[in-house]
């Protein structure tokens, strides 16, 4: 399901007091990633030039010795790029990659994974771009 979060950047269910789901708001700026793991990841993969939280999806699952409630959060992360060219493993990849990372950064906490929703690349130069930095007056040639 590769657009899963579409509908988590701006709305969440949280289970009230009576049993019925109410609506509540949720911002993408709500979360962020730790300064640490985010530090982790891109001196794994250099080729990754930024990670950003997308939003955020809870799920509530129960444990069967006691009913009682055990809260799993997934969290959606779109990832930046170079270039095209520097994408070269499937998100599955790096989504257990950084389940993997956060569990080594964070060991106690294990209710937490990662799903990559985005791979974000920057737009192509025009021809025009191309041009004009080359015959810059502030071009200096790589020989």
């Amino acid at each position: 399901m590769e657009n899963e979060f579409d509908i988590y950047d701006e709305l969440r269910l949280i289970p009230n007091t009576t049993g019925i789901s109410t609506i509540a708001q949720v911002k993408p700026k709500d979360i962020v990633l730790p300064k640490i793991f985010k530090d982790v990841i891109m001196k794994t993969f250099p080729e990754i030039r930024d990670i950003v939280c997308t939003g955020y999806r809870e799920n509530t699952i129960y444990n069967p010795m006691n009913f009682e409630p055990i809260k799993r959060f997934m969290v959606g992360v779109d990832v930046y790029f170079d270039d095209v060219k520097f994408a070269t493993k499937p998100k599955n990849e790096y989504n257990n990659s950084f389940d993997t990372f956060f569990k080594m950064t964070y060991s106690d906490v294990d209710f937490v994974s990662f799903h990559v929703q985005s791979y974000i690349f920057p737009p192509e130069k025009t021809n025009e771009e191309v041009f004009f930095e080359i015959f810059s007056p502030n071009h200096n040639p790589v020989v």
